[in-house]
């Protein structure tokens, strides 16, 4: 990773943002069924029970997002990239209003932001092809950060290198920080 890096593809909820879900309890107002995902879920349904789950799910992200706050060092550490020249992007199955709420309340922004409307949802690799065609970027010169089980798929799908922040036990050659202050350092010493 040392020196090669151009360019970083973050996470937001539970990476660079922790917002109050409940994971299960909104899998199961939903009718989630197990071992399915909610977005694939629900883009199975028939038009008007997804256009009402849909509404659901993002009143609940809607929520979630209000109550949320920036994970302390995440501003400095996306200002500090911002200075290296390395490109930040969000990849989030989140929504843009809700990112766009994120960033204009923390004054952050992202050189890109992929979200669920791009229909490039994680687990997948078409957002990470994606950027690294539009920045004309090669596999090694891009890492990502994330916190989740779809953040580890993602990466082993797009065959990049994952930094998993927090708490996270994967099976793989990740790296592992405890905080975005840890993550920070780590960029440092390898930027």
């Amino acid at each position: 990773m040392k020196g090669d890096i151009k360019c970083i593809i973050f996470d937001m909820d539970g990476t660079l943002f922790d917002a109050p879900y409940d994971w299960e309890a909104i899998k199961k107002i939903l009718g989630v069924p197990k071992g399915k995902t909610i977005l694939s879920y629900i883009a199975s349904l028939p038009a008007q029970l997804k256009k009402e789950k849909m509404k659901l799910l993002e009143s609940f992200e809607k929520e979630a997002t209000e109550k949320g706050r920036l994970k302390k060092g995440a501003k400095k550490l996306l200002k500090m990239l911002k200075a290296k020249n390395i490109k930040r992007i969000l990849l989030t199955n989140n929504t843009m209003k809700n990112v766009h709420y994120i960033m204009e309340k923390y004054k952050i922004d992202f050189d890109m932001v992929i979200t669920r409307e791009s229909g490039m949802t994680k687990p997948g690799d078409a957002a990470v092809c994606y950027v690294l065609e539009t920045l004309h970027l090669s596999r090694r010169e891009a890492a990502l950060v994330g916190d989740s089980d779809y953040d580890v798929k993602t990466a082993i799908l797009s065959r990049l290198p994952l930094i998993i922040v927090g708490e996270k036990a994967a099976q793989g050659s990740f790296i592992y920080v405890k905080n975005i202050t840890e993550l920070t350092n780590l960029l440092l010493e390898n930027l």
